[in-house]
C-alpha cells in the first residue's frame, strides 16, 4: 500500500472509530475435554443497537452467491454442508455457528487493523465479502486444514454494509473442528493471515501475533497462591486465595480480555466429556459478561437497553454436535442437536433465539406439595 493510500485509510479509520469503538469487547475460547471434544465457546458484545439475531440454519444444496462492492455478482456455490449459527441485523451471515461436520467460527470484531484483500472486477466470480467469509467457510469445508488449504483460492473484500453504519464489518474469525485443531483468520493490509492458536483464546485488536507476545507481561500469573516472602524483619503472607492471580487486568479492553481469558481458559480444571466443558466454557465466560451500560462512548445515550452490554453467549461441542446459547434476556441454556435436525432442504431460514424476551425461572417448592 502506498503512503498516500495509508493515510487514507488512516482518516477513514477515524471516521467509523466513534462506531466500532463501542463494539468490541467479544471474547472467544475453546476448552478440550478428556474426552477429546473440543469446546469453542464466544460472548457477543454490542454498543449501539440491539443486534437482531436469530438462530440460522442453511441446508444442503442451498445456492449462495457473494457480493462485491461494484455490485457484480460474486462466487457462486451450493452449499455442501447444513449449519445452524447465529446472525445479525436480519443478514443471512453466520457471526457464529457450525455445521454437521462439527467445523465451527465464531466471528469478533478486529478494527483498526482488519484489511480485506483487494477488489479486482475481472475476478468477481471468485470473490465474496469479508462479512460472507464465514458462511462460505461454514457450508463448503469440513476441517481446520481445509480452510488452510481452500481459503487461500478465494478473494474476500470490503463491501459496505448499510446495517452496520455503511462500512465494511472490520472482523476476524477464530475456527475449530472436532479433531481438536482451532485457528485464527485474519486479513490485515490486505493478505490473508492464518494463525495456529495455542493459547485459545482471541478478542479483539489489535492483531493476534500481538496479543501473544503481549502474554509475556504476565508470566507471573498462576492458580497457586503466592509464597510467603520476608521484607526485612517482617514476614508477609497472602490475605486470601488468588495472590498467584494478582495483577490480572479486569478491565474490558480486548487486550487485558485476552490476558484474562488465556488465564482463566489455561488453569481451568480438565473436564471428561464436551458436556461438562461447555458448562465450564460458560462459567469462564461469565467472567467477561459486559452489564449494560458499563462501556458506552462519552456521549452516547442508551435508548434499548443493549447498551455496550453481552446479547448473547455461545458454545459449540465440535465432536458432539451440540449447539448451546444463553442471551441477555433469558440466561436459561438452550441446546440444538445437529444430529437430529433435518438438512435435506429448506435453503436459509431464521428462529428467534427467544421466543418471549424474559428470564426463565424455576419456583422451589419447600412445602413438598
Amino acid at each position: 500500500m502506498t503512503r498516500k493510500l495509508r493515510i487514507l485509510s488512516t482518516y477513514v479509520l477515524l471516521m467509523v472509530l466513534p462506531f466500532s469503538q463501542q463494539l468490541i469487547a467479544c471474547t472467544a475460547i475453546t476448552l478440550i475435554a478428556a474426552d477429546g471434544s473440543l469446546i469453542q465457546a464466544r460472548t457477543q458484545e454490542w454498543g449501539p443497537f440491539d443486534l437482531r439475531s436469530q438462530v440460522m440454519f442453511v441446508s444442503r444444496g442451498t445456492d449462495l452467491v457473494g457480493t462485491t462492492p461494484d455490485g457484480k455478482p460474486g462466487l457462486a456455490w451450493a452449499a455442501k454442508y447444513g449449519v445452524i449459527g447465529v446472525n445479525a441485523n436480519d443478514l443471512p451471515v453466520f457471526v457464529d455457528g457450525m455445521n454437521e461436520k462439527g467445523l465451527a467460527v465464531s466471528v469478533l470484531y478486529l478494527p483498526g487493523f482488519s484489511e480485506f484483500q483487494t477488489y479486482m472486477p475481472s475476478e468477481a466470480s471468485n470473490t465474496i465479502s469479508g462479512a460472507e467469509v464465514s458462511l462460505w467457510i461454514l457450508t463448503t469445508l469440513e476441517s481446520v486444514e481445509e480452510v488452510k488449504t481452500e481459503l487461500p483460492k478465494i478473494n474476500a473484500v470490503d463491501v459496505k454494509l448499510p446495517s452496520f453504519g455503511n462500512i465494511a464489518p472490520p472482523i476476524h474469525l477464530m475456527v475449530s473442528d472436532g479433531n481438536g485443531e482451532s485457528i485464527v483468520v485474519e486479513y490485515t493490509d490486505g493478505n490473508l493471515d492464518i494463525y495456529d492458536n495455542p493459547v485459545g483464546v482471541m478478542t479483539n485488536s489489535p492483531s493476534f501475533p500481538w496479543h501473544l507476545t503481549n502474554l509475556r507481561n504476565y508470566v507471573g500469573l498462576q492458580p497457586q497462591s503466592a509464597n510467603p516472602v520476608t521484607v526485612g524483619k517482617l514476614e508477609i503472607t497472602p490475605i486470601g486465595v488468588g495472590s498467584g492471580m494478582l495483577g490480572l487486568p479486569g478491565d474490558y479492553t480486548p487486550p487485558s480480555r485476552f490476558i484474562r481469558a488465556a488465564a482463566l481458559r489455561n488453569t481451568a480444571v480438565e473436564r471428561e466429556t464436551g458436556e461438562e466443558v461447555v458448562f465450564e466454557s460458560f462459567r469462564i465466560l461469565d467472567n467477561f459478561n459486559i452489564p449494560s451500560g458499563s462501556t458506552a462512548a462519552r456521549d452516547e445515550v442508551p435508548t434499548d437497553g443493549t447498551l455496550g452490554s453481552t446479547q448473547w453467549t455461545t458454545a459449540t461441542d465440535t465432536k458432539g454436535l451440540q449447539y448451546y446459547y444463553h442471551t441477555m434476556a433469558n440466561r436459561t441454556l438452550r441446546k440444538i442437536d445437529l444430529r437430529q435436525v433435518d438438512f435435506s432442504q429448506g435453503g436459509i431460514r431464521f428462529f428467534p433465539l427467544d421466543s418471549v424476551k424474559e428470564q426463565t425461572v424455576e419456583m422451589v417448592d419447600i412445602n413438598g406439595g
